[in-house]
C-alpha cells in the first residue's frame, strides 16, 4: 500500500511555515508532506494562480490527501478540479459557495447579494422577549 503525499495549503499570507511542526511530525511517522508556498506577495496573483502554485508544487505526486487551511479552503476545489485528491480535509476553512477558475479573481459567489456574505450579529436582538418578569432583574434589557 503506498501512503499519500499530504499537501498543505496555508491560509491567507500563504506562507509554509504555518505547517512546520506537521510537516515534522508526519515525517517522523514515516510520511511524505509538501507545505505549499502560495505567491501572496505578487498583488496580481489570484485564486487561480495560487491553485497553479498548488498544482505545480504536486506534480507527478500520487495519491494525493489535500489539507486546506482557513483561506486556503478557497484554493482547495480549485486543485481538486486539477489533480486527482484521494481526500480533502479542510482546517478551519472557508468554504466558497461556489468556485470557477473563470472570471476575475477566480471565486465567484452563488448568487450576488449586498454585505458580507455571513449572517451579522444583531447586538442584543434576537427578537425574543424576555420571559423574566421586570422585577427579577436589576438589569434592563433593550427590546
Amino acid at each position: 500500500m503506498t501512503h499519500p503525499t499530504y499537501v498543505l495549503i496555508p491560509g491567507a499570507g500563504g506562507s509554509v511555515f504555518y505547517w512546520h511542526r506537521l510537516v515534522a511530525d508526519l515525517a517522523d511517522r514515516g510520511r511524505a508532506a509538501l507545505a505549499v508556498d502560495l505567491p501572496a506577495g505578487d498583488d496580481t496573483a489570484g485564486l487561480a494562480e495560487y491553485a497553479d502554485a498548488v498544482v505545480a508544487a504536486v506534480g507527478d505526486r500520487r495519491p494525493v490527501v489535500l489539507v486546506a487551511q482557513s483561506m486556503g479552503g478557497f484554493t482547495a476545489p480549485l486543485v481538486c478540479e486539477l489533480v486527482p485528491v484521494q481526500q480533502l480535509v479542510l482546517v478551519n476553512a472557508m468554504v466558497p459557495a461556489r468556485v470557477s477558475r473563470r472570471g476575475t479573481g477566480g471565486a465567484t459567489p452563488a448568487r450576488r447579494r449586498r454585505g458580507p456574505p455571513w449572517p451579522r450579529a444583531r447586538a442584543g436582538r434576537s427578537g425574543a422577549r424576555s420571559t423574566r418578569s421586570p422585577s427579577s432583574s436589576t438589569t434592563s434589557r433593550p427590546r
